[in-house]
């Protein structure tokens, strides 16, 4: 005897960013906790085509966007995985007082750890623990970009639109993404 709406199975969501929303189609399905979400479905109504998942938290947006693997039939669960990594929580920065000229510093917040981070091409150093931490002197030319790379993850490049001054800290996120994590668009061969 089939229940009312038809078959239901399930696709499970897993993802190490509590908090990011799950869309189905462009249908609201609900928040990772504990890094996953089950989501109902009927196998007999109308399949969808992709899903998105998306995270947001102190200013940084992420979001995958992929098709869906497959329909669950009845009492079937779906796996997906999808590779989101949360920004690391800022913690308060207490910074010595510079002795010298005028100081200031940037805090290069990163989900990467090892990644190398460069301001206008010049290196300067990797993160550790999510946060590498850059002096400059504020006297100094302004730097006008950040770029962070690491191996199988995309190259980030962000404009710096604030810079500290005297004894001041500016904190800049960067978020990775794995460079497997860009759609593949297949076509058909000749």
């Amino acid at each position: 005897m089939n229940l009312i709406g038809g078959n239901q199975g399930w696709y499970m969501f897993h993802c190490h960013a509590d908090g990011a929303q799950v869309y189905l189609d462009d249908d609201f399905k609900g928040i990772i906790v504990d890094d996953e979400l089950s989501v109902p479905v009927y196998s007999t109504a109308a399949p969808y085509s992709r899903y998105t998942v998306t995270y947001e938290a102190y200013g940084f947006h992420q979001s995958v966007t992929r098709s869906v693997p497959a329909v669950p039939q009845k009492g079937e669960t779906i796996d997906i995985y999808v590779d989101i990594t949360p920004v690391p929580t800022p913690v308060p920065t207490i910074q010595p007082k510079p002795i010298g000229g005028d100081e200031g510093w940037f805090d290069v917040y990163c989900n990467v750890d090892g990644a190398t981070v460069a301001f206008d091409n010049e290196i300067k150093g990797s993160i550790s623990g999510n946060l590498l931490v850059v002096p400059i002197y504020t006297t100094g030319t302004p730097y006008t970009s950040v770029t962070v790379s690491a191996p199988d993850y995309e190259t980030m490049t962000e404009p710096i639109s604030y810079y500290p001054g005297k004894g001041e800290t500016v904190d800049l996120y960067i978020t990775l993404n794995r460079e497997r994590d860009n759609p593949v668009i297949m076509t058909p061969e000749a």
